[in-house]
């Protein structure tokens, strides 16, 4: 492999995070509307991992964004 090819390789590597994006597979509609409860939201979380890598289910409180 050469220089130039290993240097590409890497730069690809370094955005892999995209890998969790939106695509086909991806479970568009998943939470129809507001969950009302945390135990709601961590259930979502549980089935598909929605939140940012260091989201935390239990620390959104539903409804707070209402105010």
């Amino acid at each position: 492999m050469k220089k130039e090819d290993k240097e590409n390789q890497k730069i690809i590597d370094e955005y892999d995070y995209l890998s969790n994006a939106a695509s086909s597979q991806d479970c568009t509609g998943l939470i129809p509307s507001e969950p009302i409860s945390s135990e709601e939201i961590e259930a979502y979380e549980e089935l598909y991992h929605f939140l940012p890598p260091n989201g935390r289910a239990e620390s959104i409180k539903p409804g707070e964004h209402h105010k």
